[in-house]
C-alpha cells in the first residue's frame, strides 16, 4: 500500500513458474510440482532466472529450483535471425511438411546445447538423408525383412537405456546422446555386412537375427527421449513374435 514503492515485473511474471501449479491456491498440487526439477530459458534472461528469481525465492524462505538450462539462439544460414532481414524460421509449415521427429533431431543432435546453433533446410536435408533416410530407416528397415525372410519368432527382451545415454540426458547433453546412438546404428549397420545373414540358415541365421534385433529393440527404446514418434513404430514393430516389414520410417527427401 505504500505508493512510494514499485514491484519490477519479473517478480510477478517469475511467481507465474509457483502460482501457476497450486502456490497460494492448491498446497498439494504446489508440493507435488514445486521446486522445479529444472527451468529450461534461453541465454537473454539468464540474469532474472539465475539472479533475480533465486533472491525473491531466498527471500521468501520458499525452495529454489533444482536445475537452470540455459540454451543460445539459432542464427540462419550464419545470420542472426531478423524481422527487417526477413529470415526467420516459421517452424509450423517446416512441421507440417517434414514431421516433427525429423526437426526434433536436427534440433538435438546438430546444435550444442549450451550454444549458439545454425538452421538451413538445405543443411537440415543433407542430415535427414544422411542420418535418418540411410541410417536409422535404412537399418530397421533391412533388419525387418530379414525377419520377415526367415519366418522366426523373436521373444520379447526388456531393454533400457544406455548408461552412456542416461548419463548425457542427465547433463543435458542431447548432441553426445544421439552421437553414441547413431555410433551404435553405425556399428549395426556393419554387423549385417560382417555377419551376411541372407547367406545363413537355421541356428546361424536365428543367432544374428536375434542380435540385430535386440539392437533395434535398444535402439527404439533409447529414442524415446529424442523421436518419441519414431521410438514408438519401431517398438511396435519389433514388439515380439513375427517382424514383418512395413512403411519406411524416414523416406529420402530429393
Amino acid at each position: 500500500g505504500d505508493s512510494a514503492q514499485r514491484i519490477y515485473v519479473w517478480f510477478d511474471a517469475l511467481n507465474i513458474y509457483q502460482s501457476g501449479v497450486g502456490f497460494g491456491w492448491d498446497e498439494k498440487k504446489y508440493k507435488k510440482w514445486w521446486p522445479a526439477d529444472v527451468h529450461v530459458i534461453g541465454k537473454g534472461i539468464t540474469r532474472f532466472h539465475a539472479v533475480y528469481w533465486p533472491a525473491f525465492l531466498l527471500s521468501a524462505g520458499l525452495r529454489l529450483p533444482k536445475k537452470v538450462f540455459i540454451h543460445g539462439y539459432y542464427t540462419v544460414n550464419g545470420q542472426k535471425m531478423s524481422k527487417t532481414t526477413g529470415n526467420v524460421y516459421d517452424p509450423v509449415p517446416l512441421l507440417e511438411k517434414y514431421g516433427a521427429d525429423p526437426l526434433r533431431y536436427f534440433c538435438l543432435a546438430k546444435t550444442p546445447p549450451f550454444e549458439d546453433g545454425d538452421f538451413s533446410e538445405e543443411r537440415f536435408k543433407e542430415v535427414y538423408n544422411a542420418d535418418l533416410a540411410n541410417g536409422l530407416g535404412n537399418l530397421v528397415s533391412r533388419v525387418a525383412k530379414l525377419c520377415q525372410t526367415s519366418g522366426f519368432e523373436f521373444p520379447v527382451q526388456e531393454v533400457g537405456l544406455y548408461k552412456e545415454v542416461e548419463e548425457k540426458l542427465n547433463g543435458f547433453r542431447f548432441d553426445e546422446a544421439l552421437g553414441f546412438l547413431w555410433d551404435v546404428i553405425r556399428k549395426t549397420d556393419r554387423l549385417i555386412e560382417q555377419e551376411k545373414p541372407w547367406a545363413l540358415k537355421g541356428d546361424g541365421l536365428k543367432e544374428v537375427l536375434g542380435k540385430l534385433v535386440l539392437q533395434v529393440r535398444l535402439a527404439g527404446c533409447n529414442l524415446q527421449p529424442f523421436l518419441p514418434e519414431t521410438a514408438e513404430r519401431v517398438i511396435e514393430q519389433f514388439n515380439g513374435g513375427k517382424i514383418v516389414g512395413g512403411l519406411p520410417l524416414f523416406p529420402r527427401i530429393l
